[in-house]
């Protein structure tokens, strides 16, 4: 009887091991639902954060049915939407409801064909909106699949590439930005990579003489 009671406790272990596993998301899912919470709304009910959005990039989508500029701007997000996804490219995108009330956020995001930050969750509303400084609206955050800002500018990506086919949109890096060399006071030239390998902190100076 003791050896069946052992027995009986590793596998009530092993079944418990296998539990926890099974309801701990994958690591790069927790980033999601440390934005987001553990679901998000669809067309079709609530949906688990972590199964819609991992590995996926993200564009949240900060908007309302009373702005006339997000009422103009939805349209082409949602036509560019449905090109990338149709093309097969990982993009999900999460709208973050400034509306006044739940009817009109309803009315509005039935226009929409991607997932929304529930409107009940208004305390997960204003810290995404602390958290990317949102100031105005229509606005479009895109992040990668571990939460991380690749642009604050989604707004104008869409507009300057509405095919996405320089998707995800990530900055250009220093190098690319500056090139390869740069001018010093002496008119002479000197390397990028030079001056990298020898500073700690490089600062870019905008100025004009006018």
């Amino acid at each position: 009887c003791g050896y069946g009671r052992g027995q009986d406790r590793i596998g009530n272990t092993r079944e418990s091991h296998s539990a926890t596993r099974a309801r701990t998301p994958p690591p790069g899912a927790m980033a999601m639902i440390d934005l987001f919470g553990d679901t998000l709304q669809s067309k079709t009910g609530e949906t688990s954060t972590a199964d819609a959005l991992l590995g996926k990039t993200v564009g949240i989508y900060f908007s309302a049915h009373w702005c006339p500029p997000c009422r103009g701007f939805t349209p082409k997000l949602s036509e560019s939407y449905t090109k990338m996804t149709a093309a097969g490219k990982q993009f999900e995108i999460v709208f973050v409801s400034s509306d006044k009330d739940e009817a009109a956020f309803a009315e509005y995001f039935g226009d929409m064909p991607w997932l929304a930050l529930p409107y009940a969750k208004r305390d997960l509303k204003a810290k995404l909106s602390k958290k990317f400084k949102v100031n105005g609206i229509p606005s479009l955050v895109i992040i990668d699949s571990d939460g991380k800002t690749i642009t604050a500018d989604g707004r104008d990506a869409i507009a300057s590439d509405p095919a996405g086919e320089s998707f995800p949109w990530a900055p250009p890096t220093l190098e690319e930005a500056l090139g390869d060399e740069v001018l010093q006071a002496d008119g002479e030239a000197r390397e990028v990579k030079e001056i990298r390998e020898e500073a700690d902190v490089l600062a870019l100076y905008f100025s004009a003489h006018w």
